[in-house]
């Protein structure tokens, strides 16, 4: 992404505070600086949950001249590190947002849930069962996908029938695949991040005495310490690298996707770990900080006010060597 803006991603808890008076006076360091601000698909999210307020945000957006920004995608849907600038009404954007969700599927079979019962929540529910269900639902979405195909095609290299097989025999495939994962988790008597703090006796409080520079760093130097830790290296630990096993393993991440996968690996571990993530609501605040932390990386400056989220970002952009700056807004004043 060629552009000789400089581009300002601001977070959701910035935008909200400037729909209440803009203590922090924002407009006016985007207008006396010249400064482009930019929004994501993920602020879209976040103004649909906000029920009732939605026009104060796209108002908003549309004082302050702020773009959308887009992540581009490969055929296969997997980023190629690169993003357009588009310059379209955000009233416009929202309504396409709302239409593209009506017509996809925004789950995402399983995955949040069982992220959510790592943290401890999900209690009345076994991993074997949430697999299951992620299976059945990624079964129905496929088939709804491929409905109608046998008018639509008449291409005869295409074998229909082995498709609708496939498609019919998705759960139990996965099933065979997930099943001994299942069990030994569903076998251990803590959620998975309280076992993790048992076996190496690192939790928040001790990661919260972890200063920068060389955060991830500091963090690995502890775990590497820890029996179990010596079969593998930072990157791969921290996402950075894949694993051998990864369908995609000879794929090289994208920034925004390090980006992510440092950050989310930073929270489990417990540095600047969000609050009630065994809530889905905090669960889906804390998807949504990460993934503007990502987006945010294609960008000169992050506008934040929520520390647990600066920290983690701000420790994932200098391991990763990004050169966005994070502005952090804290008790009325700028840091």
């Amino acid at each position: 992404m060629e552009d000789n803006r400089i581009l300002v991603y601001l977070d959701h808890n910035v935008l909200d505070l400037m729909t209440k008076g803009d203590s922090h006076r924002v407009i006016e360091l985007l207008k006396n600086n010249g400064f482009t601000p930019v929004y994501s698909d993920e602020t879209l999210k976040e103004v649909q949950r906000s029920l009732g307020h939605e026009s104060n945000f796209l108002e908003l957006l549309e004082e302050i001249e702020a773009k959308y920004i887009e992540p581009i995608l490969d055929q296969n849907f997997k980023q190629t590190g690169q993003a357009n600038i588009h310059s379209v009404l955000p009233n416009d954007i929202y309504k396409r947002f709302l239409a593209n969700q009506l017509e996809n599927s925004d789950g995402d079979f399983g995955m949040s849930e069982m992220l959510m019962k790592f943290y401890g929540g999900q209690p009345d529910r076994s991993f074997e069962e949430i697999f299951q269900q992620g299976a059945a639902n990624l079964q129905k979405y496929i088939k709804e996908a491929f409905e109608g195909i046998d008018e639509v095609s008449s291409d005869d290299t295409i074998d229909i029938e082995g498709i609708k097989k496939l498609i019919q025999d998705l759960p139990a495939l996965m099933s065979s695949q997930t099943s001994r994962v299942a069990k030994e988790l569903d076998e251990r008597d803590g959620s998975p991040i309280s076992e993790f703090q048992a076996k190496t006796g690192i939790r928040p409080v001790i990661l919260k005495n972890v200063k920068p520079p060389n955060v991830v760093e500091k963090i690995w130097q502890m775990l590497s310490d820890t029996e179990g830790f010596s079969e593998i290296d930072i990157g791969t630990f921290f996402g950075v690298k894949p694993h051998s096993f990864e369908a995609d393993s000879d794929r090289e991440r994208t920034i925004q996707e390090k980006v992510n996968a440092v950050y989310h690996q930073l929270n489990f571990l417990g540095y600047y770990r969000d609050s009630k993530m065994k809530k889905d609501r905090r669960f889906r605040a804390s998807f949504s900080d990460m993934t503007h932390a990502g987006v945010a990386s294609f960008c000169h400056l992050f506008l934040c006010r929520d520390e647990d989220l600066v920290m983690k970002a701000a420790a994932a952009y200098e391991f990763l060597g990004v050169n966005t700056r994070i502005l952090h807004y804290k008790s009325n004043k700028q840091i």
